[in-house]
């Protein structure tokens, strides 16, 4: 498998959510996304729409999402872009412009789409809207780079050498 365009097996063995949401290895074993996501769809025109809840155990004040959830949630809705384009990409950067409090236990739409790619990189944006209405809650912009599917076991190869002392 390359970094360009991972094979369908690859994929094939992502857990998936009732609601078809790609899970993580995190919240695979739950058989749900913790951060609330409930359905998730790559449009005609390229877009994805997440549907999602801010669930109650992620609330930072009075009934309104921790900012740390919101930037987690923004990274899952432009990282999932790649995923459903076929590719495996991880985050290389992320930025998150808050533009109004973000309710917990409602109804929430998250929108992401390519800005543009170059090379292995996908440059992307998306936004966190209150549904139905559309208010915009929050707005993100990523890069991320494709990598293969040996990108994790390159990690704990590094990582085991840092334990070790042994590299630099």
């Amino acid at each position: 498998m390359t970094a360009e365009r991972l094979s369908d097996s690859f994929f094939a063995h992502m857990t998936r959510s009732d609601g078809g949401v790609g899970l993580c290895f995190g919240c695979r074993d739950l058989g749900r996304c913790r951060l609330g996501l409930t359905g998730e769809r790559l449009l005609g025109d390229g877009t994805v729409e997440i549907d999602l809840r801010c669930p109650r155990d992620q609330e930072g004040g009075p009934a309104v999402a921790h900012g740390g959830w919101t930037a987690a949630v923004m990274d899952e809705a432009l990282g999932h872009l790649p995923i459903l384009n076929g590719q495996f990409a991880v985050t290389a950067e992320l930025s998150i412009r808050y533009r109004r409090p973000v309710p917990v236990e409602r109804p929430l739409r998250a929108r992401s789409w390519v800005d543009r790619r170059e090379g292995s990189r996908w440059y992307l944006s998306g936004e966190l809207l209150l549904a139905p209405g559309g208010s915009v809650l929050a707005e993100a912009s990523g890069v991320f780079v494709v990598r293969d599917p040996a990108h994790f076991a390159r990690h704990e190869q590094w990582l085991s050498e840092q334990d070790a002392g042994t590299a630099g």
